[in-house]
């Protein structure tokens, strides 16, 4: 009896090319998951520093802002009445012409006013953008004076 012996050749020309894109998608894909991850781990590398500028200002605005009750307000200085100024300039805010926070990109002061049944709170609206163009943070928060 004789046995039939199939004639190996190996790989085929049309399953190599179906090999070879695949093998392409996967590092394809492999690839840009990469970039993505690597990109944005960057931007998240800085974001500490400018936090803690941003936390800087707060420690300091939070404590003033409830210890008075009036405040002249202008779009980049705020000026207690009887108290310490505070001021956008320079890339800075400046408390007192002391920087507390650097690396600030922009930063607005708006005032407003709250009405809860008859008591009226005078608001401040600081809104600020801290860090690079890139990767910067930015926070819009409402502050309100003593009203007591």
């Amino acid at each position: 009896m004789k046995k039939k012996i199939k004639d190996n050749r190996g790989i085929t020309l049309v399953a190599l090319t179906i090999y070879i894109i695949i093998f392409t998608m996967v590092i394809g894909i492999v690839t840009t998951i990469s970039t993505f991850f690597y990109g944005n781990i960057y931007k998240v590398i800085d974001t500490p520093k400018y936090v803690t500028e941003y936390n800087k200002f707060i420690m300091f605005f939070a404590t003033d802002i409830k210890n008075y009750n009036s405040a002249n307000v202008t779009n980049t200085t705020i000026k207690f009445v009887d108290g310490p100024t505070y001021e956008y300039k320079n890339n800075g805010i400046y408390r007192e012409d002391k920087l507390i926070a650097k690396d600030v990109i922009s930063c607005t002061f708006t005032p407003k006013t709250y009405n809860v049944n008859e008591l009226s709170k005078n608001i401040i609206n600081v809104n600020m953008r801290i860090g690079k163009e890139k990767n910067s943070i930015g926070k819009n928060i409402d502050f309100t004076l003593r009203y007591w």
